[in-house]
């Protein structure tokens, strides 16, 4: 292992090990101005906020919501809502939280408990207080509320003269006096002010009034109320609120359980109203439909001319039976009246009696009959006795025919006779039969509106019956629907603001602010404040860094005593020259990213304290551009490195002048300032320029253009030994180290490394700087050489 890759694996162990908070505190401390400015001001401001913010006391209630299982006497409970389907319920906690929060409820507070109005009195510098109660020495009833009062009233300034009057004040100035108990009107509508019967020895004379709008103070006031379950087992809700007034918050939160037991049973009632509401209308229609059905059955029936249908439908069977019974009679005497038509009318039994039968009812025919039979059987003896001829045979013949004559004609007005009848009944046979066929229909119909009747009447006889039971239940729906447990109580000291808290996050904010602004500042706009962002940005090794002054001073005489800018820089060689492992005749270009980096005061430094081991030193302003070496040790010369570099025959002791105050530094210019620098950094009299200096000097120091801004120190690469790239804290930016790792990973030029500038008492928590630095240690100034 060589001693660069050593030193590359020493900084790698530094990068990992922790830094001291000594480091951090140094390093704010730089902005202590920042720091105070912003502790004061945030300090300020936290008390500020604890003067005109006032004490706040958290007011807690606890209740426990019954349940619907609990409250046997809850209408939700009674026989009507558990027989009407849509009627069943059951409470849930978190319902009745919402229902407890929400801002018609809280609206309803508000108004009953009258807080259209805030007082306040003067209480300090631009400070008020709330005063509430009986501590109002009057109070202002309203008549009339305007529709929709403006948000913002503003204050009135109520200033009270003595019993009878008193004086508004608005906020623009104006004033009116006033009477107590006399009418008033403004934009929150219509209102009276009625005096105490204290108000003679109250304390507060003059009173601000605030005008509420009870809308937009409802919804404050409902995000403010906190309430949540004790308990997922039970039901019981803690409710809280914080107000500045304890009495005040203990009405509110008092007034909030009666109004929301109030309104629980105020919706109960309702329900139970709406539902006997229901019923009854359902009754009177019930009623409405059973007497069209009762009016519609009895013109049904009349129209049929029913009585009792069962009756009337065996009726019809019995008439009917009478009917046939009788035509079967009809027919069997017509049957009899035509075998005697035909027996009277057959010649073959002119001669012979005729059957008679009893069968015949009429008694003309009858007699007829028996009289003609009479005649027969007495014609038959007397033909026993004498001929046909005989004039008493002829006689009977003569009465026989007449008798015949007779029968018939009665035959036929019997016949005919019959044949009415039989048509008569024949006809009412038809109607019953009609009347008994339709029974099944009107017994149908008539069974369909008996039916509708029936359901009618069941329904109503049922209304009947849940009415009662609702009206009992009602009667007897009186229990609240919350139970309080522990009552409005407010908190014994403020829990709002917390003094303690906001002066502790006032002063960590005071300083964590600035601390944060510095932060983000170096972290994203600012420059390389610490070595270890150095590090983390670049693998070059850095070979030590050089403290800040107040005072600056570049000389290369010998001080007459020690000096931190000494020995810093003898520390910085001391490390060069292990790096190189103490190679002779050393050539060292001395370089930044920009100008303003300290590469010249480098330069100079490090060629005084070669010289102070005896080392001769040859120090050469190769800025060609911007020379600045021998101008800051004001030193003339009249050429230099240019006059060299043009012209062949000049040799290099004309360009060197030694120092007047050191023997062993020898100076060499930049000569005059060419057109074209980068065309004379090309002369290949560079090389012997640099040669024939290492032939005479142990160190050559090349004080070279800023290569981040011109590309003259390359031309000098190849005769370069060491590198040294100069670093400034708070000036160098990030970006500008792409510059030097881009010279390392290309291999631009031999050992290259790294040199901070400009430290302050915050880079050297790990240092023992200056801690002897001022004692005299022979003739000098004392004066520190700074950047």
């Amino acid at each position: 292992m060589n001693i660069q890759e050593f030193l590359k694996e020493d900084i790698d162990l530094q990068k990992s090990s922790s830094v001291s908070p000594i480091f951090y505190i140094k390093k704010y401390w730089r902005y202590w101005y920042l720091l105070l400015i912003g502790g004061l001001v945030c300090v300020g401001m936290a008390f500020v906020y604890l003067y005109y913010t006032p004490d706040q006391y958290e007011i807690q209630t606890t209740i426990m919501i019954n349940t619907s299982g609990e409250k046997k006497g809850e209408f939700s409970n009674n026989a009507v809502l558990d027989d009407l389907e849509g009627y069943q319920s059951s409470k849930i906690i978190e319902n009745e939280i919402e229902v407890l929060t929400s801002v018609s409820i809280m609206r309803s507070v508000l108004e009953e408990l009258s807080l259209y109005n805030f007082y306040y009195v003067e209480n300090g510098y631009h400070r008020f207080r709330e005063i509430y109660g009986e501590e109002v020495p009057f109070r202002i009833e309203f008549h009339e509320l305007s529709a929709r009062p403006q948000s913002k009233g503003g204050m009135f300034k109520f200033i009270i003269q003595d019993h009878e009057g008193f004086i508004i004040e608005q906020e623009n100035g104006k004033k009116s006096q006033h009477k107590f108990g006399e009418r008033l009107k403004n934009f929150y509508g219509e209102f009276t002010v009625t005096a105490k019967p204290e108000i003679g020895d109250a304390a507060h004379r003059e009173v601000y009034v605030s005008f509420n709008n009870v809308r937009e103070l409802a919804f404050e006031y409902s995000d403010n109320i906190s309430a949540e379950s004790i308990n997922k087992l039970a039901t019981v809700i803690s409710l809280s609120l914080v107000e500045a007034i304890p009495e005040k918050g203990e009405d509110i939160l008092t007034k909030l359980v009666d109004v929301y037991n109030r309104e629980a049973l105020k919706n109960l009632n309702s329900t139970a109203a709406n539902t006997l509401t229901f019923i009854d209308e359902q009754m009177a229609s019930l009623t409405a439909e059973l007497a069209e059905i009762e009016l519609a059955a009895e013109k049904y029936k009349n129209e049929h001319s029913i009585s009792d249908l069962s009756s009337e439908s065996q009726l019809y069977l019995e008439s009917s039976r009478t009917v046939k019974q009788q035509l079967s009679e009809y027919n069997i005497k017509a049957e009899v009246l035509n075998s005697l038509e035909e027996n009277l009318k057959n010649d073959g039994n002119a001669n012979k009696m005729v059957q008679s039968s009893l069968l015949i009812e009429d008694a003309t025919l009858s007699d007829l009959v028996r009289k003609f039979n009479e005649l027969q059987r007495e014609r038959q003896r007397l033909l026993n006795a004498t001929t046909p001829g005989n004039p008493i045979i002829k006689n009977l013949d003569e009465q026989l025919t007449g008798l015949k004559d007779d029968i018939l004609d009665n035959i036929q007005s019997n016949k005919r006779s019959l044949e009415i009848a039989k048509r008569s009944l024949e006809d009412n046979a038809g109607k019953i039969e009609r009347r008994a066929n339709r029974v099944p229909q009107i017994e149908r119909e008539l069974l369909n509106i008996t039916r509708q009747q029936a359901t009618k009447q069941e329904n109503y006889l049922y209304l009947m019956k849940k009415r009662e039971e609702s009206v009992l239940s009602l009667a007897a729906t009186t229990i609240s629907n919350a139970r309080i447990i522990d009552p409005a109580m407010a908190s014994l000291y403020p829990v709002r603001p917390l003094k303690k808290i906001v002066l502790a996050f006032s002063v960590i904010l005071g300083f964590g602010l600035p601390i944060g602004f510095i932060y983000l500042k170096e972290r994203f706009y600012g420059k390389i404040g610490q070595k270890s962002d150095l590090e983390a940005l670049t693998r070059v090794p850095i070979m030590g860094e050089i403290s800040h002054g107040r005072k600056k001073e570049l000389t290369l005489y010998t001080p007459s005593q020690k000096t931190l800018i000494g020995e810093q820089v003898n520390l910085i060689w001391s490390n060069m020259k292990f790096a190189t492992l103490r190679k002779p005749n050393q050539v060292i270009l001395t370089t930044s990213s920009i100008g303003g980096e300290g590469k010249t005061f480098f330069s100079i430094n490090l060629a005084r304290v070669l010289s102070l081991s005896g080392k001769k030193v040859a120090l050469l302003e190769f800025d060609l551009r911007k020379p600045a070496l021998l101008k800051s040790l004001n030193i003339k010369t009249k050429t230099g490195i240019t006059d060299y570099l043009r012209d062949e025959s000049c040799p290099v002791r004309d360009v060197l002048n030694m120092s007047d105050i050191n023997p062993n530094i020898f100076l060499v210019g930049a000569g005059h300032i060419p057109n074209n620098p980068m065309q004379v950094m090309n002369s290949p009299r560079i090389e012997t320029l640099i040669q024939e200096l290492k032939e005479s000097f142990d160190y050559v120091i090349i004080d070279s253009a800023p290569i981040g801004l011109v590309a003259d120190a390359y031309a000098l690469s190849p005769y370069v030994d060491i590198l040294v790239y100069m670093v400034r804290y708070y000036y160098t930016e990030p970006s500008h180290i792409k510059l030097l790792n881009e010279i390392e990973k290309h291999e631009k030029f031999k050992n290259p490394m790294v040199v901070l500038n400009d430290a302050k008492a915050e880079h050297h928590y790990a240092y023992g700087y200056g801690y002897y630095y001022g004692e005299k240690t022979g003739r000098g100034n004392g004066k520190v050489h700074v950047s």
